[in-house]
């Protein structure tokens, strides 16, 4: 047995190694989902009407026997809601939640009237600034969620500042989307004080939207990864990205990048429209179908180079480009014949060949050399096609002018249409198009 004191036979041993610190992500990802869960809008209740009624009745006559918290809330979700905020008849109803905001201690029915207030904001409304004042009683008692965003948006509770606070803070984060919700906005693309701040947020750095950086910030925002695309507000987003080249000539690159992601996400304007575009000032719509028609042009070209290598298209290409270079071709529609729409196809990702919404070109379905390209210029709708098809010209107004932008053409409908002027492609045959428009 050692005779060694206890202390020195300690002082020998080996320390212990550290534990491994216990990797959190897994439970982190757990906890952002059911903060999001959580922070979605609440379900609209089946008969809103009759709810507001029977928790009129109940307040009226204060009988609370058997009335979950659940029932509770989803009267204040209705009380607020857009329908119903403004009558007179639901105001004692609003009136009571408002009261129980300044002393109730639950922390659900609280939570539930912050989130309220955020997703039915509006800064000139009288029930924002009733919520607003309400809560702010009441911040000592929210639950740790709405305390952390209070600490980081010290104004979300001001509804003249909060809209500003949150949009000067996203104008600065790089990355926007995960930025907002590590501070505590779980709901970035929600309505009410996220669509408010993200206007504000437009306003803020529209002037900087001549930077390839910004413009691709912008998008980010716009569709997070993983997300689906912004609605509300996506038109006015649009309009932003256009407004800085009304006047001034855009750089390809950023063209290009644009064009292609407004129309990943919101798809053509004139093709199954997607109700945002009705957002879009009609200047502004009018200088993206130009940028799509130079787009077009050069994409038929292009397929037609690669499928039909034995013809030649510089003349024709040429002439177009010019025209489309001084401004006067403001949309176009291609029509491509099969073996051109299935090279132009190929050209398109996977996951974005099918589904109307996604349509950018249509099939010509007749002659199998034919391809087409429609086109408006001032007040003319013009036809040109491939190999013999001859140059038609319609009057825009006429009913016998082709329209742009259907799924499928027949070669033979066109020929067959009355009251066009026909040149065929001959020795001058630009100068007789041109007198033409």
């Amino acid at each position: 047995m050692s005779t060694l004191p206890l202390s020195q036979r300690l002082a020998r041993l080996a320390p212990p190694e550290p534990a491994a610190a216990p990797n959190t992500t897994v439970i982190r990802r757990t906890i952002d989902r059911v903060l999001d869960a959580y922070g979605r809008p609440a379900p609209r209740a089946p008969d809103p009407e009759r709810l507001l009624k029977e928790m009129a009745r109940r307040i009226r006559e204060w009988s609370w026997a058997e009335t979950p918290l659940s029932f509770a809330l989803e009267a204040a979700e209705a009380a607020f809601s857009l329908d119903f905020r403004g009558r007179a008849d639901i105001e004692p109803v609003r009136r009571f939640f408002l009261e129980e905001a300044k002393v109730s201690d639950r922390p659900a029915l609280l939570d539930a009237l912050a989130r309220i207030y955020v997703e039915s904001f509006d800064a000139l409304a009288e029930h924002t600034r009733q919520l607003a004042g309400a809560l702010r009683l009441a911040v000592g008692r929210l639950g740790a969620q709405w305390r952390k965003l209070l600490e980081n948006f010290p104004d979300l509770l001001d509804p003249a500042k909060a809209a500003r606070q949150i949009a000067e803070c996203m104008a600065a984060l790089p990355d926007i989307w995960t930025g907002l919700k590590s501070l505590g906005l779980r709901q970035p693309h929600g309505p009410g004080l996220m669509a408010q701040a993200h206007l504000d947020f437009l306003g803020a750095v529209g002037p900087r939207l001549t930077r390839r950086e910004e413009v691709e910030r912008l998008f980010e925002w716009l569709k997070p990864p993983g997300q689906p695309a912004l609605v509300a507000g996506a038109g006015q987003a649009i309009a932003a990205l256009l407004r800085p080249w009304r006047d001034s000539g855009v750089p390809e690159d950023l063209k290009k990048l644009m064009t292609q992601r407004l129309l990943d996400l919101y798809g053509h304007p004139k093709v199954n429209r997607n109700p945002i575009w009705n957002d879009v000032p009609e200047a502004l719509e009018g200088l993206f179908l130009h940028w799509l028609a130079g787009a077009d042009i050069r994409m038929l070209f292009a397929v037609l180079k690669e499928v039909e290598k034995g013809h030649m298209w510089a003349d024709r290409e040429d002439f177009w480009w010019g025209l489309y270079k001084q401004g006067r071709i403001s949309e176009v529609w291609v029509a491509f014949n099969r073996e051109g729409h299935r090279a132009a196809m190929s050209r398109i990702p996977r996951d974005q060949r099918h589904g109307s919404e996604n349509l950018r070109f249509a099939l010509q379905k007749g002659e199998k050399d034919k391809s087409l390209l429609f086109m408006r210029i001032g007040d003319k709708i013009v036809v040109e096609g491939t190999f013999n098809f001859k140059v038609h010209v319609f009057e825009a107004g006429s009913k016998h002018a082709p329209p742009l932008y259907r799924p499928h053409y027949d070669v033979s409908n066109i020929r067959r249409r009355r009251n066009a002027t026909a040149i065929p492609h001959l020795g001058n045959w630009q100068a007789k198009v041109l007198m033409e428009l």
